[in-house]
This record gives structure tokens, C-alpha cells and sequence, in this order.
């Protein structure tokens, strides 16, 4: 099979589950994920075993690629926090959706969101980073990993999309593997969902745990929103959950 059938096939299959887990209602995510996350990794190590590909993928495995992907990790962290609070100033309400994507809501407890968030992260690193950037390169890995999130209806997700894919892509091409990325993308990601999340623009740290999204869409149906619990987490957030 060529390179580009197998990113064009894997890249249906990744739109497909973006549908699947972004356009039903938010009940039930955390299995969906579970779902999505365990269909994109087989499909990503048949497809690198089938193009003989597989045994480069984890790259070499040292103090050095974790060290790496958890400095990355926490300074995009940062710098997602800082560009954040820059373009409140310019876009409150284009940041309100990344607000919306990052917070807690009530339902699940932390427990339940670890163990799809990490499955997701390194099942997205499996196919973006291992499948496409392996084979096409980073621009064209930037490229596909943007375009899914476009399923979401949300332009703010696909510009951290592009921006984190720039990252985690420099990540596997500089490391030569896909550990550091993604220790680097899992740790973003729970952090920013779990323990720092991103406020609504206008939010003082540490005056409330609840986000301002007192109207909108909501991220997954589209459908008129209400004010949703967000924030950090503490001995009183485990009730909560995130969509």
C-alpha cells in the first residue's frame, strides 16, 4: 500500500471517529474515547506493520526523549496560557471555545478522564506523528491533524490543533520517535484539563472555579448552551467532568 492510501485511509477513519465522539451528546464521551483511541492506534501499527515502518516508531529510548517530552510539555503548557491570556484582549469570544473544550463538567469523576485522555493522546501521536509525519512529512502531519478537528465546528480548537501539531511534530522529528511527543501531548492535555485549565477571558486566577460561558453553543451537539461547572481540580472537583 502506498503512503498516501494509507494516510487517505487513515485520515476517513480519523474523521469518522471525530464524528463519533464530537457529534453525539456529551454523555458517554469518556467510552467513546476509549473507543476512538483504541481504533486509531490498531489502525496505525497495521498500517506501520504492514509498510514495515513499525520498528522505527518508538525511536530510541532514553532518559533524554522523556526529559525532552516533559520540558516541551510543560513549556507549551505555558505558552498556551500566556498566548491565551494575550488574545482575550483581541478575541473573548473565540476563546471562550477553548475555554469550553478544557473545562470540568458535572458528571464524571477524575478517575474516569485519566485513562481516555492519556489513550487518546498517545493514539493521536501513533497516527499523526507515526503514519502521517513518517511518511509524508511534517507540513502534510500539521495539515491532516488540523483538518480533522474541523469536525468539531470550532476554529479556535483547529488553530491549537495546527499549533500543537508544529509542536509535537518538531518533537518527533527532532527525537527521531514518538516518546517524547507523546509524553509532551499527554501531559498538555491533562494538565490543562485536570489541574490548569484555561478561564474564560476577563476570569481572575484563583477568584472561581467556575468558567463564564453563560451562553453559545454547546462544543458537542451545537445546540444552545447553559452555564457549565469548569476549573480546578480539588477534594470537591472529582464529581465533576469534562466533555
Amino acid at each position: 500500500m502506498s503512503a498516501v492510501a494509507v494516510v487517505v485511509v487513515g485520515t476517513v477513519l480519523a474523521l469518522a471517529l471525530w464524528v463519533f465522539l464530537f457529534r453525539r451528546p456529551s454523555d458517554g464521551i469518556w467510552g467513546r474515547t476509549w473507543v476512538a483511541a483504541a481504533s486509531l492506534s490498531a489502525y496505525s501499527l497495521v498500517a506501520l506493520a504492514v509498510t514495515e515502518r513499525l520498528a522505527g516508531l518508538v525511536g530510541p529510548v532514553s532518559a533524554e526523549a522523556v526529559l525532552a517530552g516533559l520540558g516541551v510539555g510543560v513549556a507549551w503548557l505555558v505558552a498556551t496560557h500566556i498566548g491565551h491570556a494575550v488574545l482575550c484582549r483581541i478575541f473573548p469570544g473565540f476563546l471562550a471555545q477553548i475555554s469550553d473544550l478544557y473545562s470540568l463538567r458535572e458528571g464524571d469523576r477524575v478517575l474516569t478522564i485519566v485513562g481516555p485522555l492519556t489513550a487518546m493522546g498517545i493514539a493521536e501521536e501513533l497516527f499523526f506523528r507515526g503514519v502521517v509525519q513518517g511518511r509524508l512529512g511534517l507540513v502534510a502531519a500539521v495539515a491532516v491533524y488540523s483538518g480533522v478537528q474541523l469536525v468539531v465546528n470550532k476554529w479556535a480548537l483547529t488553530l491549537a490543533a495546527m499549533l500543537g501539531g508544529v509542536v509535537w511534530g518538531g518533537l518527533y522529528w527532532w527525537q527521531g520517535g514518538i516518546i517524547a511527543p507523546a509524553i509532551a501531548h499527554v501531559l498538555w492535555t491533562g494538565v490543562l484539563t485536570l489541574l490548569w485549565p484555561l478561564r474564560g477571558c476577563g476570569e481572575r486566577p484563583g477568584g472561581s472555579d467556575v468558567a463564564p460561558l453563560a451562553s453559545g453553543t454547546d462544543t458537542v451537539t451545537g445546540e444552545a448552551s447553559t452555564p457549565r461547572p469548569a476549573g480546578v481540580v480539588s477534594a470537591r472537583a472529582e464529581g465533576r467532568a469534562q466533555r
